[in-house]
């Protein structure tokens, strides 16, 4: 190496000035080294112009760099865009492409691109397209292919490969076993051959393989065939995966009960907990409890749905009716821990007036009443939600629903779903029209809905709605996971100073952190110092170092003290994560 490259190479800044001019000579090959320095920087906003230049170029890393990032960056259709610039020719753009698609619920485009990216030499595609086809029940196929990409030394694919023939002698056993039953005409047999499909260690491979989904339903109806009422139950628990299918899963569970299956009663209570039908949720656990002659999980959910409701004394009786108490629990079992969890929750709520139905709400009740027989959805909105703040929940949802207004249904999904037991995703329709108005709050819990479900996509599209329209919280998420999750720093300040303008003290810090990091620090300071005024304890340091960079010396100094004071607090609460995050101001 000659000295001029030497000294180039020793000097950051000099070797980015060369790169830089190699790459706007066009030179062969400086596109791409001239971007992934500035990506290796974390300046990717700089980057993705060169990246772009190398895909132009021909280069299919560069596409599949691009595609990755606005895929990280929530920007999907830009994504796609790049995966498809050379997914005819290379087997990671089809791969990449496949995985988007396939997240998007497009199965039939990814079978696709996974054949495409196989057929150009991509392993991972040959596994993944394999497990595609196994998981609508392509069984033949799938093996073949899997067995395949096992030889090529793909050892994803040789689980996979186990996996389903596990699968395949199982699902095997559990049909001859069922016919020995049928042969016998032995209801309780039949359902015992089937007990271990809904063994919780399965679970992943219903959601990995949803064709055994299918084949789970056909057993449980031959074991109902047979005459077996609880068969009926576990078929119906297939069935209601799929949400179209709801109503036919309801009458089957309906139809267990009525042929004398005590626990039916409860699956039905579950299921109308889950949906926000409260009533109907209690009018059945009361069911179960008195066929079954005491059922504890029935009395557990009624004691849980009385809590809701600040029916208190009610609430204690039905859980201390399931036997369990603070003197005789097992601190070992769940189950029992649960129990005590929701005792000591009346006791807390007993003693804090604050938790309990506001009294100046109770005595405007009646004018409420009044106004909403006589008027209209505005008025029955406005008794909904005194009702609501009385914990009178079923009554609330009556009139929340009856109102109808999108204010009204995001109100009646809100309590619900925050305060009454049912299933997020199931309540996301009571969000939607307020969300399509406008409402940032709305499209924001709607992406907190998803997020907590575990479907990220989604989530995003939504946070971002959320942020497009104001949102604080949103925009700090989308923040934080351009961050933490994407590694794009400059994506993410972007989305804290959003979030820092709502007035939010985090984001504020973040941003202002970031700024100084990368030496802006006159666009730091002010940030800095709302979150200095909003008492966040690593502000005082940040500030200072941005102070430093100005040439304030003296401000940074006394903004250093502010920070050496705090610093044992962090040190004792946080140990040595504290300082990965602050150095010692001392």
């Amino acid at each position: 190496m000659d000295q001029v490259a030497a000294d180039q190479e020793a000097d950051p800044a000099a070797e980015a000035a060369r790169l830089r001019a190699a790459a706007a000579a066009g030179k062969p090959g400086a596109y791409r080294a001239y971007a992934e320095l500035l990506t290796g920087r974390g300046r990717l906003d700089e980057a993705l112009p060169w990246w772009a230049r190398a895909a132009d170029a021909g280069d299919a890393d560069a596409s599949r760099t691009l595609a990755i990032c606005h895929k990280d960056r929530g920007e999907f259709a830009e994504a796609e865009r790049w995966y498809r610039t050379a997914a005819d020719r290379d087997g990671g753009c089809a791969f990449g492409l496949a995985r988007l698609l396939q997240e998007a619920g497009d199965a039939a485009g990814a079978e696709k691109w996974y054949e495409r990216g196989a057929a150009l030499g991509s392993v991972e595609c040959k596994t993944n397209g394999a497990v595609m086809l196994a998981a609508r029940g392509a069984w033949d196929t799938a093996l073949e292919r899997l067995a395949e990409a096992s030889a090529e030394g793909d050892e994803t694919a040789a689980r996979a490969r186990r996996v389903i023939q596990d699968m395949l002698r199982d699902l095997a056993r559990w049909r001859e076993a069922l016919a020995r039953a049928e042969a016998e005409g032995d209801p309780e047999e039949a359902y015992e051959a089937l007990r271990e499909l809904l063994d919780p260690d399965r679970k992943a491979m219903f959601e990995r393989y949803p064709r055994m989904v299918a084949e789970a339903e056909a057993l449980y109806a031959g074991a109902a065939a047979v005459g077996s009422a609880k068969a009926l139950v576990d078929q119906a628990l297939f069935i209601a995966r799929d949400p179209s299918r709801w109503d036919e899963a309801r009458a089957l569970v309906e139809r267990a009960h009525g042929l004398g299956y005590d626990g039916a009663a409860y699956v039905l209570g579950v299921w109308a907990e889950e949906n926000g039908e409260l009533r109907t949720a209690e009018e059945w656990y009361r069911t179960a409890d008195e066929a079954d002659d005491g059922h504890i999980w029935a009395r557990f959910n009624l004691g849980v749905l009385c809590v809701r409701q600040r029916r208190l004394d009610e609430a204690e009786r039905w859980l201390r009716a399931t036997g369990v108490d603070e003197e005789s629990r097992d601190p070992f079992d769940e189950g029992e821990e649960r129990i005590i969890t929701a005792l000591e929750s009346i006791a807390a709520i007993r003693a804090d007036p604050e938790r309990m139905p506001p009294a100046e709400w109770a005595e405007r009740l009646p004018g409420l009443r009044a106004r909403a027989e006589e008027g209209g959805p505005d008025d029955w909105y406005a008794y909904a939600d005194a009702l609501m703040r009385l914990y009178r929940l079923p009554e609330a949802a009556e009139w929340y629903r009856k109102a109808g207004t999108p204010r009204a249904l995001l109100a009646l999904g809100r309590m619900l779903y925050e305060g009454g037991g049912a299933k997020g995703v199931r309540m996301v329709p009571y969000y939607e029209p307020a969300a399509a108005e406008g409402d940032a709050g709305a499209a924001y819990d709607i992406g907190r809905i998803h997020d907590e479900a575990g479907d990220r996509r989604t989530a995003q599209i939504w946070f971002r709605r959320a942020a497009d329209l104001g949102h604080g919280r949103a925009a700090w998420w989308l923040g934080w996971t351009s961050e933490e999750r994407g590694g794009d720093p400059q994506h993410a300040e972007r989305w804290y100073v959003r979030a820092a303008r709502s007035g939010l003290v985090p984001p504020a810090f973040l941003a202002g952190r970031s700024m100084v990091r990368r030496g802006a620090c006159a666009e730091a300071e002010p940030l800095l110092r709302i979150a200095c005024e909003g008492d966040h304890e690593e502000a005082p340091y940040w500030l200072a170092q941005a102070l430093r960079g100005l040439g304030r010396t003296e401000e940074a100094q006394r903004w250093l003290r502010v920070a050496a004071e705090t610093y044992p607090d962090l040190l004792r609460r946080y140990g040595d994560m504290a300082r990965l995050a602050v150095p010692d101001p001392r």
